[in-house]
């Protein structure tokens, strides 16, 4: 007899078996499911998470071979808790969607409104999913309010309240505690929740800093926790009791306290753990519940069958028989349609990873390439800058006066070109930067401010700056950042408005003791902006409008700014009318900085601002360039310093052996022995302030401009006053060391 016959006849006889069967009454099976499931929830309320869990599963293997809705349905919503807790939120979703799908075959609003419930706890943990987990809370209090189940709308409040205490929304939240405290739910709060509750309110009033308040509860459901093993809520009572009494500066009792949470935290992940051992063998369970239901369903199809006639009962097993024959025909050449798939899979996952390294390729090639570009394209325009700025400073003839300045604005754009270019580029290979430092928001304001005075002046614009008086003098953040998104703003409100007003508004939007919330609006009476163009501006290489080559421009600007508001968790916001101005405005947080300045530091750094110090030091100015030579020695002859230049790294060596400086200014690329070589080896020797001196994106070399020991570096073209601050800043600080 062949495997796949005796299999049949096994089949057949288990159905012929269970026609005599005796079934389990409908009112047993109600009592066994509410035992099963008031059990599993003591179990969890006490912490046996594990043996909760092997019940939830029974029950669900009971409810789905009966067929029972109301139960499937809220075994499913017991399960979605489990691996919530566990961490498995996909698997958690998963699970409460089944629970709705069977509460709305039960057509149960109750049971609805407890699956709506689920839900929204589980969309609380994902930011992107805010609008469902408010949805579903709604739709659930709604049904609650409207049945008066007082049992469900705790639920609801209860976790919505959790979501509220995690987003730090304490304005909500103290709405809700009020509620879960209030009349309401005064005979009918559970040991378990009445704990939970106490967390969330003393939560409350610790963010308030109202310690008395807080230590008082959290020291109840201490007590109380370890009364009746809530090991849920011991762990967040003694993590909230020891940042209470760590903000009271009581720091012994916080490091006892906090010992204890660690104690009971690695207890609870012990008993995650475990539960976690069996999600395999669940998934293995859930194959074996299906194909058990297909088993009931069949066995109780010939129950009926046999009842109404036997002969009936045989035709229909005759019937299965070549069913399930067919079935196994049908399997075998789906496994062999399987296989062919399969194998064509494998080509295609082949195909994916060979593409995928190409597209990684390029992706390198592509940040090679703007490297290559950026240094290429800054060390000519260095020259040309340096060289404008010269025949600036000595031309007397007014003639050609305004012929000059034009070169000059030329020069910085086609520089703002190639940065804005580079910037799109850093973004994508996020080699952005996120350093964060103390900053006055007003001093760097003013300073983006007075870099468009030419611009302003061309267009004839007047720019104002408005910095409310509750506006933080001093913030900590990311300075560059902000620099860069006020930049390409007021830079394209300059651009386009002429004979009009700009205006930058900064106003705190709000305050904690901790950090500022400031809104920034850059507000303009120009041209405004095309309805039908709103959304193409943020576009990279696009314009409001397309048909007009008035406003010169790469298009960049605003998509830098879209991208690095990104970055920071903000947006953009836009309101124009065509005709009547624009205005951009964004929300960016900000940490507190020290409000009290170093009275050294700042006569240090006004002392660093004198340019007479310069005269007669020796400087050695190491550069292949012949115009960059040239330009770089006219800015630091003009102070009376006494330049030597010489062509690559080689030479710089010899010079520095033969000869004393006061500082080396250090090109990076050089032939015979570039920059960072002939650093490493100068360095051997003498500790003379060494200044990088490149046109290179500085991101790249950063750490290797630092490990070869060079003091600082600056990036070609540069501002002039920078430059020359911070060759004085190096050279005083060298002479200081040297006593």
């Amino acid at each position: 007899m062949s495997k796949r016959v005796f299999i049949v006849l096994l089949f057949i006889f288990s159905v012929l078996k269970s026609v005599y069967s005796q079934g389990q009454t409908q009112e047993q099976f109600y009592i066994e499911m509410d035992s099963l499931l008031d059990l599993s929830y003591e179990l969890e309320t006490n912490g046996a998470f594990k043996d909760s869990y092997d019940l939830n599963v029974k029950a669900l293997k009971k409810a789905l071979d009966k067929k029972d809705h109301y139960y499937t349905a809220v075994t499913y919503g017991y399960l979605g808790y489990d691996f919530l807790r566990q961490g498995d939120t996909i698997e958690a979703l998963s699970n409460f969607k089944r629970a709705q799908r069977y509460a709305l075959l039960q057509d149960d609003p109750i049971l609805l409104a407890d699956a709506q419930g689920n839900l929204a706890s589980i969309y609380s943990s994902d930011t992107t999913k805010r609008e469902l987990e408010e949805s579903y809370t709604k739709m659930a209090i709604a049904t609650y309010k409207k049945y008066r189940d007082t049992t469900g709308l705790q639920f609801i409040y209860h976790n919505y309240a959790h979501s509220l205490e995690e987003r730090k929304d304490f304005d909500e939240l103290k709405l809700y505690i009020d509620l879960l405290n209030g009349p309401q739910f005064k005979d009918q709060t559970s040991a378990v929740y009445r704990a939970s509750i106490d967390n969330l309110t003393a939560r409350y009033y610790l963010a308030l800093n109202d310690y008395n308040t807080a230590d008082s509860l959290l020291l109840n459901v201490i007590r109380f926790s370890k009364e009746k093993n809530f090991p849920l809520e011991l762990e967040a009572a003694y993590d909230a009791y020891a940042e209470s009494l760590y903000k009271q500066k009581k720091y012994e009792l916080a490091y006892a306290t906090r010992l204890k949470f660690e104690e009971v935290l690695e207890r609870n992940r012990r008993e995650d753990f475990e539960i976690s051992l069996d999600r395999v063998s669940f998934s293995t369970d859930m194959i074996q519940f299906k194909e058990e239901l297909k088993r009931s369903e069949i066995e109780n199809e010939l129950q009926q069958e046999k009842i109404r006639n036997k002969t009936a009962l045989i035709y229909a097993l005759t019937a299965l028989t070549l069913a399930i024959l067919l079935g196994l025909y049908f399997t075998i050449q789906l496994s062999r349609k399987r296989k062919q798939l399969n194998n064509a899979l494998k080509e295609k996952n082949k195909l994916y990873l060979k593409e995928k390294n190409r597209a990684e390729k390029l992706a390198l090639a592509k940040s090679d390439f703007f490297s290559t570009v950026s240094h290429e394209l800054r060390t000519p325009l260095y020259g040309v800058i340096g060289l404008t700025n010269i025949l600036m400073e000595n031309n007397k003839n007014e003639a050609i006066k305004e012929d000059i300045k034009s070169l000059k604005f030329s020069a910085d754009y086609l520089l703002a070109l190639v940065n804005d270019v580079l910037q799109v580029n850093k973004i994508d290979s996020n080699k952005h930067e996120d350093e964060s430092v103390d900053f006055d928001l007003s001093e760097l304001i003013n300073k983006i401010v007075s870099s468009f005075e030419y611009m302003r002046r061309q267009n004839k614009n007047l720019i104002k700056i408005q910095v409310a008086n509750d506006v933080p003098k001093r913030i900590h953040g990311n300075a560059v950042r902000l620099s860069q998104i006020l930049m390409n703003l007021i830079g394209n409100a300059a651009k386009f408005t002429e004979n009009g007003i700009i205006i930058i508004e900064v106003t705190v939007k709000k305050i904690t003791s901790n950090n500022v919330l400031l809104h920034f609006s850059i507000r303009d009476n120009g041209q405004g902006i095309a309805a039908s163009k709103i959304e193409q501006i943020f576009e990279e290489f696009k314009q409001g409008d397309s048909h007009s080559y008035n406003y010169q421009g790469t298009g960049l600007g605003l998509p830098i700014v879209k991208r690095l508001l990104d970055l920071s968790g903000s947006h953009i916001v836009l309101e124009t009318k065509e005709g009547k101005g624009s205005i951009f405005s964004f929300d960016l947080k900000y940490d507190l900085a020290q409000q009290l300045e170093d009275k050294k530091t700042t006569q240090k750094n006004h002392y660093l601002l004198e340019t007479g110090i310069l005269k007669d030091k020796k400087i050695l100015i190491a550069e292949d360039n012949r115009i960059n030579q040239m330009v770089t020695k006219k800015i630091l002859e003009k102070d009376g310093v006494i330049c030597t230049v010489v062509e690559n790294g080689q030479e710089a060596i010899e010079e520095v052996t033969n000869s004393s400086y006061d500082l080396i200014l250090m090109d990076i690329n050089m032939p015979i022995l570039n920059g960072i070589e002939a650093t490493q080896e100068i360095r051997k020797t003498s500790s003379i302030p060494i200044l990088a001196l490149t046109a290179v994106e500085i991101e790249e070399i950063r750490q290797s401009i630092l490990d070869a020991g060079m003091n600082d570096f600056i990036v070609k073209p540069y501002d002039v006053s920078r430059f020359k601050q911070l060759i004085i800043k190096s050279i005083i600080e060298y002479q200081n060391k040297q006593g």
